[in-house]
């Protein structure tokens, strides 16, 4: 898979191929694209999206045709598998010759790039009451609207997939059941060294070895764990720590940075990280969940029924609470309520002739009736109305906790809800309480377990341990640039030398060695510049 940096290269690449083709349209009268219809009249969209492994996505599938058929449109898709879709993606623009509707995976910044170019603003859609759906999200959270804009012309060129709920992302989970056995539990851990004790005993507990690691690399990595210390890889807005000024600094630069690397190191040394841990794959640390093969989970709120997904009565799961280090404990920032950059936006192609077919389609995606069908299906089809359970449905039709038979198996034949196309984000516009936290999971009596993150959350509000979210800087496409060409040699510099730390490869008695390293690679600039377009 491309990463995003590679991505822009190659955008920039060919971004003057780009301006040809556009001046070449323009010359030939801007000439739109499409326009099929079937026999019946009915509008053919062309939508591009990408497929996860096993589970590509067609028009064949029950919510495409569903969706089609509710909107007055259908749809023709393309899905070429997401690793693949970053450079089919950066073609395609390059020639201009797009498809009606593109889907954007790990790309939170093209969209506005070339939205003046390529896509279709949804200003005037909203503005005409053709997006009443949108528009409510909007309205409700106008946080949305602020981080999506287009910095330079103030417009929106993409679709927002919506977050309906309060979020707090970073979250450790330990197996208590294995700490109890060591006369320790979750609830005590106050301290890093209580924190210390906590790892060593679940070692013992599970009869040695690794007891935790991590996915999606190292930054990913710094990022997710360094939350409880107040720390975070690359520009950060210093408020976690109570007396924080409030300002963007660069994180590397901050004690709680050098602490979060010590104790790091800590693990790795006594064998609590897995030596694999910057290279580990999501199937890998997931199954090593699953499997007891790693107790503690260190990384975000939303999983932690990996460490049970059978949902062993013997197996008991606990959040450890931020620890106090040095006395103070450090809090975290509350999520904005759009996910941009992993399976959206979605835009539309200024070219095509089914923009008002398209921008209905999309309006439904945000309705009530669209949110419950690319979530559950439909009634008597994969789900039953039942307001007793948390989600207040019952998944009665295909695999799920109502339909698994006591040895663990389903009936012959039986679908899972993703076989329809469903409870796959990368169609649904809006996730509410109830997908983020797996409401849906739980029968009638399991109200406690299924609010279990959610009151997590609301302690941490109630304990002061939450802020508000950082302030959202809108950069244009030059700030941008600069910032690329500052922070790309930056972020190299400082994972490789972060690693070799925490390997034991470099001693941290060269920690000021290397934060003068950063220094020269200008990390102090690039803070300035966050807080130049701050104030």
């Amino acid at each position: 898979m491309l990463r995003k940096a590679n991505f822009i290269a190659i955008i920039f690449f060919l971004s003057a191929t780009l301006i040809l083709s556009m001046t070449s349209c323009k010359r030939s009268g801007d000439a739109s694209i499409g326009g099929d219809k079937t026999a019946e009249g009915v509008p053919i969209i062309e939508y591009l999206l990408p497929g996860d492994p096993g589970k590509y996505m067609s028009e064949d599938l029950w919510s495409i045709q569903e969706w089609g058929k509710r909107t007055g449109v259908q749809f023709k898709i393309n899905s070429p598998p997401r690793d693949a879709f970053q450079d089919k993606l950066a073609i395609i623009i390059s020639s201009g010759d797009l498809p009606d509707m593109i889907n954007f995976y790990q790309d939170n910044s093209t969209y506005k790039d070339y939205g003046p170019q390529l896509f279709v603003p949804l200003n005037d859609y909203l503005n005409n009451g053709q997006l009443p759906e949108l528009k409510r999200w909007l309205d409700k959270y106008p946080d949305i609207e602020l981080y999506m804009e287009n910095p330079d012309d103030n417009k929106l060129y993409g679709f927002p997939f919506v977050s309906d709920f309060e979020y707090i992302s970073r979250a450790w989970y330990v197996r208590n059941d294995l700490l109890r056995k060591a006369g320790l539990d979750a609830d005590n851990i106050e301290t890093l060294d209580d924190v210390k004790a906590a790892m060593l005993a679940l070692q013992k507990a599970k009869g040695g070895g690794f007891i935790t690691s991590s996915r999606l690399g190292y930054n990913y990595f710094a990022g997710v764990t360094g939350a409880y210390f107040g720390a975070h890889n690359g520009v950060m807005y210093d408020q976690k720590h109570p007396n924080g000024n409030k300002e963007f600094v660069y994180g590397a630069l901050k004690p709680e940075y050098k602490k979060w690397v010590e104790f790091m190191r800590w693990m790795y040394v006594n064998k609590l990280l897995h030596s694999n841990f910057a290279t580990m794959s999501q199937q890998e640390l997931f199954a090593g969940y699953a499997d007891g093969s790693f107790p503690l989970m260190i990384e975000q709120h939303g999983l932690h029924d990996k460490l049970n997904p059978e949902h062993d009565s013997n197996r008991e799961i606990k959040y450890i609470y931020p620890p106090k280090i040095d006395g103070i404990q450090f809090r975290q920032t509350k999520s904005y309520h759009v996910n941009i950059g992993y399976r959206w936006p979605v835009v539309i192609n200024q070219k095509s002739k089914h923009i008002d077919d398209i921008v209905r389609a999309m309006n439904f995606v945000y309705s009530d009736e669209g949110i419950e069908m690319f979530s559950l299906g439909a009634e008597g089809l994969t789900f039953e109305r039942d307001d007793k359970t948390p989600s207040g449905y019952r998944l009665d039709y295909v695999q799920s906790v109502w339909t698994r038979k006591e040895d663990g198996t389903f009936p012959e034949g039986m679908k899972m809800l993703e076989d329809y196309g469903c409870n796959s984000w990368w169609l649904m516009g809006v996730s509410n309480e109830s997908d983020r936290f797996g409401f849906k999971e739980y029968k009638e009596g399991e109200n406690e377990e299924a609010l279990f993150i959610p009151n997590i959350i609301n302690s941490n509000i109630e304990l002061g341990l939450v802020v508000e979210t950082d302030p959202f800087i809108n950069f244009n496409k030059e700030e941008k640039d600069t910032i690329a060409e500052i922070s790309t040699p930056l972020g190299t510099y400082e994972s490789e030398n972060v690693l070799k730390f925490i390997y034991g490869q470099r001693p941290m008695s060269e920690w000021d060695d290397f934060i003068n390293g950063l220094k020269k690679l200008k990390c102090e600039e690039l803070a300035k510049i966050y807080n130049d377009k701050l104030k």
